[in-house]
C-alpha cells in the first residue's frame, strides 16, 4: 500500500533534508544487532544503519523503483531489499530494531506500529521520526502530519510504550522509541 503523500523530491534535495549521523547517534542504532526499515526510498538511511549494525539490515519498499536504488547503493553491505507491502503482510522477519521514518501520515497508522511490535525481539524497539508540525521545506500536509503526542497514542493501541521522551533531531524532525509493552 503506498502511504497518502509519499512522494518523493529527487535524491539529492531529499538527503539535505537530514543530519543522518545526529539520527542515528541520538537512537544509539549502533546497540542493535539486526534492523528493519519500512520505506527505504533511496537507502538514505539504509546505508549507514548497515554499516553501524552488528547484523543485517532488512530494507522494504512498495515501490520497486526505490528498492533497486537502495540495493544498488547497498552493494557489499549486509542489506536485503525487498519490495513488500508490510501494511498488508507484516515485516516477514524477527529484528531488534525498526525503523518507522517519515511513514506514520498514512491511513493506518497503527496498523504499521502493529506490524513493527509484532516484527520485534523480546528487548526490541521500535524508531520514529516524523516532521515536526509546522513550517517545513518538505513533509505531508499538515492535515496529516501527526505530532509526537498523536504518534505515542497509536502506539499505545499497538503494544508498544514510550522508551524515553520526545528527541529533537534538527533541522525538521523529532523522534521517538517505544519498546513492547510488557
Amino acid at each position: 500500500m503506498k502511504i497518502r503523500d509519499s512522494g518523493m523530491p529527487s535524491e539529492t534535495y531529499w538527503e539535505s533534508l537530514f543530519d543522518v549521523p545526529l539520527i542515528l547517534a541520538r537512537f544509539d542504532v549502533s546497540r542493535f544487532r539486526n534492523v528493519a526499515e519500512l520505506g527505504c526510498g533511496y537507502g538514505t538511511f539504509s546505508i549507514p544503519v548497515a554499516k553501524a549494525i552488528g547484523g543485517s539490515l532488512y530494507a522494504y519498499d512498495v515501490d520497486p523503483d526505490m528498492v533497486a536504488r537502495t540495493r544498488a547503493r547497498s552493494a557489499g553491505l549486509p542489506v536485503v531489499c525487498q519490495v513488500r507491502d508490510v501494511a498488508a503482510s507484516g515485516f516477514g522477519v524477527k529484528v531488534d530494531a525498526v525503523l518507522l521514518f517519515n511513514i506514520l501520515h498514512g491511513e493506518n497508522p497503527a496498523d504499521l506500529l502493529r506490524q513493527a511490535a509484532d516484527a520485534l525481539e523480546d528487548h526490541g524497539e521500535a524508531l520514529v521520526i516524523h516532521w515536526r508540525y509546522g513550517e517545513t521545506p518538505r513533509g505531508p500536509d499538515l492535515s496529516i502530519r501527526p505530532r509526537p503526542e498523536q504518534i505515542i497514542a497509536w502506539a499505545g493501541d499497538a503494544g508498544l510504550r514510550p522508551a524515553g521522551g520526545v528527541l529533537d533531531l534538527p533541522p525538521w524532525h523529532y523522534g521517538l522509541r517505544f519498546s513492547r509493552a510488557t
